[in-house]
């Protein structure tokens, strides 16, 4: 990456100058990222003088790229901020030389690049914070089958039931978010922690939908899906799962319960 320039005829007029990557550099300008890869530029007295040819829309292209500038990149990898902050430049640079139009499709292509970054990185936490939370208690579970005689004579047998179809609902959230993420708004300005906890919190909300299901199973509310299954102890597992993947299950036999004590205290 060059960072050829006449350093010696931009210094009389800007000072000492730190250039980290080079945009562009004419007999009339010069643009440039400084190390902290903060956008900066240098015009001569000759260029000054002679304006733009169109002041409004410089002045739009500078207040474009300066709310572009203030996007917060420290999250991305290096890679990736000086790719965007290159895109901001070059806009900069091709409003300095008049071409308006190019300037602002530069601009479009730069917003438009660090929104999908954002996304892949978001997406990123998401799944990563989802599946070391699922693979947790995907441990937890192997370890309690491994050993599922001890286990049971301490805890009985539909605790340990109830425990298995409790993971299988971690599974299930875990297929869900894998099954809608290119469906969900994410955007990494929200921060990692935020993504990490939605994630993490999701995942226990399939949980304890999960454990809804099998204590319905297993107080012999037999619901619909199981109707063809005769063993029950597969039956409380699948509606485990099932009932983890489906976000809407939980509200849903909930307000199955309500109506029905509605009924019944009407008649």
């Amino acid at each position: 990456m060059s960072i050829d320039y006449n350093k010696e005829k931009w210094e009389k007029l800007h000072g000492t100058m730190y250039v980290k990557v080079l945009v562009i550099e004419t007999e009339n300008y010069i643009v440039f990222l400084d190390p902290d890869f903060d956008l900066d530029w240098v015009t001569t007295k000759e260029y000054d003088d002679k304006g733009h040819d169109n002041n409004t829309k410089h002045n739009d292209i500078l207040n474009k790229v300066a709310l572009l500038e203030c996007k917060p990149t420290n999250c991305f990898d290096e890679k990736t901020r000086l790719n965007y902050k290159r895109l901001l430049g070059e806009a900069l640079a091709r409003s300095l030389g008049h071409d308006y139009v190019r300037a602002g499709n530069i601009l479009e292509k730069a917003e438009s690049y660090i929104k999908e970054r954002g996304k892949e990185l978001a997406r990123q936490w998401y799944l990563d914070r989802a599946g070391k939370t699922v693979i947790l208690f995907l441990a937890v579970g192997i370890f309690a089958w491994v050993f599922r005689e001890c286990v049971i004579g301490i805890i009985g047998r539909t605790v340990f039931i109830l425990s298995l179809a409790v993971i299988a609902g971690a599974l299930g959230a875990l297929l869900s978010i894998i099954f809608r993420m290119g469906k969900e708004g994410l955007d990494c300005l929200s921060g990692k922690e935020a993504h990490q906890l939605e994630s993490m919190y999701r995942i226990i909300a399939g949980m304890l939908s999960a454990l809804l299901g099998a204590l319905l199973v297993q107080s012999g509310i037999v619901l619909p899906v199981l109707s063809k299954v005769n063993n029950v102890e597969v039956g409380t597992i699948l509606i485990g799962f099932i009932a983890g993947m489906s976000e809407q299950f939980a509200p849903s036999m909930m307000q199955k319960i309500e109506n029905g004590n509605s009924k019944g205290s009407t008649r």
